[in-house]
């Protein structure tokens, strides 16, 4: 398996990772699956986007990109959020680890001092995924989110990349 930077070529193997559990879980909280045009939009709206390729097939997809807007508020710079898909068949296998330890390492280069995920509270297998890779709970937002006819929570974890103790 290789990770490596993902290209407008990996649009549509993107969008199925991104809509492989649309139907059936609260992971996303869309209706709408991705199209190849908006995944190149998504590829477009993130920093980094890296992908797993295992036998010339996309088997993950891991990005981040900036935690709310940087332009109107800069003292975000330093904060990026990201995502992650695995296929299922491929879960368990240390994809989605190489793929996170890869975003955290371009993150760290990149100056960034913190990394957020924003995790659906029953999707219990992605916190304690986080949990092992030290990311910590900092926010539980009750009900905030809706789907299949019922509110979803939303749970803030945070990574520290770095020691700084100011930004520079």
């Amino acid at each position: 398996m290789i990770v490596r930077a993902a290209s407008a070529n990996d649009a549509v193997a993107i969008a199925t990772l991104l809509n492989a559990f649309l139907a059936t879980t609260t992971i996303e909280w869309t209706d709408t699956p991705q199209s190849t045009d908006s995944v190149l939009a998504w590829l477009d709206d993130h920093e980094v986007v890296l992908v797993a390729e295992e036998a010339g097939e996309i088997v993950g997809v891991a990005a981040f990109g900036w935690f709310r807007d940087v332009v109107k508020r800069p003292g975000y710079r330093f904060t990026v959020e990201h995502t992650i898909h695995v296929r299922e068949d491929y879960w368990g296998l240390g994809i989605a680890r190489e793929l996170m330890q890869a975003l955290i390492d371009l993150a760290q280069k990149s100056g960034r001092h913190t990394m957020i995920g924003a995790i659906d509270g029953s999707n219990e297998a992605s916190i304690r995924f986080h949990q092992r890779l030290g990311f910590v709970e900092v926010g539980r937002m009750p009900e905030i989110g809706a789907k299949f006819g019922r509110w979803c929570d939303l749970v803030l974890f945070q990574k520290r990349l770095d020691a700084r103790i100011a930004p520079e």
